[in-house]
């Protein structure tokens, strides 16, 4: 098996999280302290977890979430397309007319011979 060229980080739950939240907001220790003792990669992370810790009341697990936003949606906003029985008899003949014309525009592209450049 393949050995890691680097080292993972250490995982910490939610619990975990909040006691040294605690721990830091206490005035117990300083935020360099703490980062050195839990080995936490970055004094930023800390940081993240105070900050939800007073926003949320708890530390928040958002991995592979994105920002917390309400409200916001994500991704690419979805085309509203409407049902071939509900569009009008002009309206499709418009769609078989722009389908036709893209079909003839991928033939001439297809037919047209390529650049010793592009591979």
């Amino acid at each position: 098996m393949k050995e890691r060229k680097t080292q993972k980080h250490k995982k910490f739950s939610i619990e975990e999280k909040n006691q040294i939240v605690v721990l830091y907001l206490d005035k117990h220790m300083r935020m360099i302290d703490i980062v050195r003792l839990y080995e936490i990669p970055h004094e930023s992370m800390l940081k993240r977890w105070v900050n939800q810790f007073r926003e949320f009341g708890t530390c928040v697990d958002r991995r592979g979430k994105g920002p917390l936003r309400e409200g916001v949606k994500r991704g690419r906003p979805k085309k509203h397309m409407i049902p071939l029985e509900e569009m009008s008899k002009k309206d499709l003949i418009e769609k078989v007319r722009m389908y036709e014309d893209i079909k003839k525009s991928l033939a001439c592209l297809m037919n047209q011979p390529r650049s010793k450049n592009i591979k």
